[in-house]
């Protein structure tokens, strides 16, 4: 999977250096639900997951790469959240509680292809016709894990006269404690963590230019994770358990506001001065 998307991002950057196609770029904002999905089956007994929050804020850019294929890519800042919770029965723990935030750095690519559409009516005297493009397409997502912080309540915490434990993950590091730790230690290692994950996402939605040049585009995006957290789950004092060989899904509705930056204009505006100066030295 990695070796496909580092090469759709090579070709993707071949495409806007030599391109002369038409190029907009400008922010882009979305808002969605994530949804965290275990993997080994039997944690089905101990645990659940439930929706969680998903922001996402950066930079679009967007390209005709032949007629109707448009070549679009995002770099965002993403804010995720995850919640698993405990499920009653005789041999978990009902009172358990993992939620966590997360950073990440999101470089989405995706091709699409676009069909233009009409409404209204030109006929007659004032007639008016609005027109808009809806497009699907999808392709790979790449993420950075910049940070991980998670807030724990559980059976062995009340136990221990703890309302609840935070920790800060410590990525890449093996635990270097030797005895027990105390239920109120706020680190968390994860010497297996897969900072870089990857993601298939599924694209629709309609594109629209009001303002001259100028164009508004909002979508829905459905990311399917093809990467876990961790290769291992992570055992915290007390013998709680983070979930980490889970992956997690998210769908999100995002809007786009793209600037012309006119890169095609130019080009052509250099080439016709070139030809121009060849024909007065003849």
């Amino acid at each position: 999977m990695w070796r496909i998307s580092v090469s759709l991002l090579a070709l993707q950057c071949i495409f806007f250096v030599n391109s002369k196609a038409q190029l907009l770029v400008g922010p882009v904002a979305s808002v969605g639900v994530s949804k965290v999905f275990l993997f080994d089956h039997s944690n089905y007994d101990y645990f659940k997951t439930l929706p969680s929050l998903n922001l996402d804020g950066g930079v679009m850019a967007s390209m005709v790469v032949h007629k109707n294929y448009v070549l679009n890519a995002q770099l965002l800042y993403s804010y995720r959240t995850k919640n698993i919770q405990g499920v009653p029965g005789a041999n978990s723990d009902p009172i358990y509680s993992f939620k966590s935030t997360m950073h990440y750095i999101e470089l989405p690519i995706f091709y699409v292809v676009e069909f233009k559409s009409q409404s209204g009516n030109a006929s007659g005297h004032g007639g008016r016709v609005k027109t808009y493009n809806w497009f699907v397409g999808g392709g790979p997502t790449i993420s950075y894990w910049l940070s991980y912080k998670s807030r724990l309540r559980s059976s062995i915490l009340q136990e221990g006269y703890i309302d609840h434990a935070d920790y800060t993950a410590a990525f890449g590091e093996e635990d270097p404690r030797v005895h027990p730790p105390v239920l109120t230690e706020d680190k968390e290692y994860i010497p297996e963590a897969n900072r870089f994950q990857f993601a298939i996402n599924i694209t629709g939605g309609l594109a629209f230019e009001p303002v001259g040049l100028h164009k508004i585009v909002t979508f829905a995006q459905f990311s399917i994770a093809q990467t876990f957290f961790a290769k291992q789950d992570v055992y915290l004092p007390g013998g709680n358990v983070d979930v980490l060989r889970s992956k997690n899904h998210i769908f999100k509705i995002s809007v786009a506001y793209l600037f012309d930056t006119k890169i095609a204009t130019a080009k052509k505006g250099k080439s016709t001065k070139g030809s121009t100066g060849q024909k007065k030295r003849r």
